[in-house]
């Protein structure tokens, strides 16, 4: 179990020296003006979820609703989208109407509607300054049977023009009495580019370790496209089709390792609520019939609830499910026995959003 402190540990020291090389102060030049006429001088980081993320001197940071702003400027760099999937990239200001958000990049200038405009992303001028994510850790602890289990997650994302990457890092280890502890590992990467309105090409890669379904190392890469079919302040739905490639080792000598040819289909779904407390749901369901083995179809569901205690920190519940209905089979003299091919979970954290 030391051994398994020691790499949860490693994983938490290594994304705070991650998040400490991004302390750099941004010039304070954005002025934002709100319905009720208040002005507020600040570094304007982003809109999400319906709320603009802004960071000021006096108060650190903090969060506006969108339709309570009357006038945005801002001469930095950034990404937006409308709820049509329309990308523009530049500077932005408030028309003199106030009903319209001018996009000016080198002599161009485009203009979109304010209530059309679903997302804001600062194009900033350094790697770790481009990164956002979150992290967090849970464990819990039963006397009666010494059940210990331990959980730890982390996200990041990079932000650039045309492109975004999304990297994932989870750890679950349950420990009961002096058996064996059950432990699954997943790691994962990908890439998206901005192809037209609602679509952007996909290609992603995941490791898993997961004891439950005898699994040493399960390698996936993926490669399709993604549509957006749903992207509001408050709700977004999308769905992605395409190949993939399943590579899989097992921990028993006697399984045979398999390697397989799969299409996959995603669907998922976000929910956002940012009236106290902030929370969101966030569920992601993929589908993986196989082509080069018969009648094999592998089903995975991820699903998230989080609610804000305090600015940046949340509590979250997940669940995961992984099921597959052809499992491997184990040889033994006997004859064949078919593992696992279902595993599931619940856990809770406490998350740090950065």
């Amino acid at each position: 179990m030391s051994n398994i402190l020691n790499h949860i540990l490693g994983c938490v020291l290594l994304v705070a020296l991650c998040l400490a090389a991004q302390s750099v102060h941004a010039q304070k030049t954005d002025i934002i003006t709100l319905i009720n006429g208040d002005r507020i001088t600040c570094d304007i980081k982003e809109l999400e979820r319906g709320l603009v993320r802004v960071k000021t001197d006096s108060v650190g940071t903090i969060y506006i609703e969108w339709l309570d702003i009357a006038t945005i400027e801002s001469q930095k760099q950034f990404n937006i989208e409308t709820a049509s999937g329309a990308l523009a990239f530049g500077s932005i200001s408030t028309s003199l109407d106030q009903q319209s958000i001018d996009v000016t990049y080198g002599d161009r200038t485009l203009r979109l509607e304010k209530h059309a405009i679903v997302e804001i992303t600062r194009i900033k001028d350094s790697f770790w300054r481009r990164m956002d994510g979150a992290v967090g850790l849970g464990f819990s602890y039963k006397k009666a049977n010494r059940d210990l289990q331990l959980n730890f997650a982390a996200d990041a994302k990079y932000t650039s023009r045309e492109h975004f990457y999304v990297a994932g890092l989870s750890a679950l280890v349950s420990r009961q009495n002096d058996k064996s502890a059950s432990e699954r590992y997943v790691g994962n990467f990908a890439r998206q580019s901005y192809i037209r309105a609602k679509w952007t090409s996909l290609a992603r890669a995941e490791l898993e370790q997961n004891t439950e379904l005898d699994l040493k190392l399960r390698t996936l890469l993926q490669g399709g496209a993604v549509h957006q079919f749903l992207k509001t302040n408050r709700t977004r739905f999308d769905g992605a089709m395409g190949l993939a490639l399943n590579d899989e080792q097992y921990f028993a000598v006697n399984k045979e390792n398999r390697t397989s040819l799969e299409l996959f289909g995603t669907l998922g779904y976000e929910y956002f609520k940012f009236n106290t407390p902030k929370a969101d749901v966030v569920t992601r369901l993929n589908v993986f019939p196989s082509l080069t083995e018969s009648d094999r179809i592998r089903t995975t569901l991820d699903a998230k609830v989080r609610w804000e205690i305090i600015k940046d920190l949340n509590w979250a519940i997940t669940l995961y499910l992984s099921a597959d209905n052809r499992p491997p089979e184990t040889d033994f003299d006997q004859g064949t026995l078919q593992a696992s091919g279902t595993d599931y979970g619940i856990t809770t954290s406490i998350e740090w959003t950065y």
